[in-house]
């Protein structure tokens, strides 16, 4: 117990001290919130044309879509707080990943709790005041009641739990390959298209719907946001949570594989 205590003490100042930094790069997240709000209105416009004289498209409202996108660019936002997969890669190409391994923590982890804490800052500072903001004078739907809005915090952790290991996953992909380009276009492609980042699986073709939703990347966003504008609701919350929750068991699983090969196999190039 004391030994779990002394971990949870050391993981949790790193989340400090990530908070801490990226209070010190306060331009740098307002200038990622404005670049999120841009495409929240690029998108909004092109599905106000899309449901230009239409009062629902498959039984969902424009202000549905509308809400389900808001609340996707958040989450984005979010997610982008945290350690890029550049950086990942980064340090495994310069060799600076040694200096990870050798110390008394698990790196996955560490990074782990180190987005935690700027993720934070990021929400207080930037997301809670924005879209709170526009939320009310939009008067967009959100959860209607206490339990709704837990489940969908809860089914929100765990997509980006999911993608935390996929994309630490693929970082750690540079100890074979070096040079991941094709390998990272692909992974930011498959989130964007079958995570219903964008575009709501609703929406899907009947086989590509059916494609996406046997893939682990329709619980980083499409589930959340499901939840949040109540198009996922009653009966079917249960299974999809134990969809998301059996596509973080599996990712981990997969993650502390090949973090525990890469150990084994250390490539450095250059420092």
């Amino acid at each position: 117990m004391i030994s779990l205590k002394g971990n949870l003490r050391m993981y949790l100042e790193f989340s400090r001290k990530s908070f801490q930094r990226a209070a010190a790069y306060r331009f740098e997240a307002w200038m990622r919130v404005l670049s999120n709000v841009i495409f929240l209105f690029m998108w909004g416009f092109i599905w106000y044309g899309l449901y230009q004289g239409k009062e629902s498209v498959s039984g969902v409202t424009f202000q549905t879509v509308f809400s389900y996108i808001l609340i996707s660019q958040m989450l984005q936002g979010l997610h982008s707080a945290g350690t890029p997969l550049w950086d990942i890669q980064e340090k495994v190409r310069t060799g600076d990943i040694v200096s990870e391994m050798i110390r008394p923590y698990d790196y996955p982890f560490r990074l782990l709790f180190a987005d935690f804490g700027s993720i934070a800052f990021y929400f207080i500072t930037a997301i809670l005041p924005l879209y709170s903001v526009i939320f009310i004078l939009l008067k967009l739907v959100i959860p209607a009641s206490p339990g709704q809005w837990l489940l969908f915090l809860f089914s929100a952790l765990l997509g980006y739990l999911i993608r935390y290991c996929l994309e630490l996953t693929f970082g750690l992909f540079t100890f074979w390959l070096v040079e991941t380009g094709g390998v990272e276009d692909i992974f930011y492609f498959a989130i964007s298209l079958f995570s219903g980042a964008m575009i709501p699986l609703w929406f899907f073709p009947g086989w590509l719907n059916t494609l996406a939703r046997f893939l682990p990347f329709q619980g980083i966003f499409f589930v959340p946001n499901s939840i949040f504008v109540g198009q996922l609701s009653g009966k079917e919350i249960l299974p999809a949570l134990g969809v998301q929750f059996l596509w973080l068991v599996i990712s981990f699983l997969i993650l502390r594989f090949v973090w525990s090969r890469a150990a084994n196999k250390i490539i450095v190039q250059g420092g």
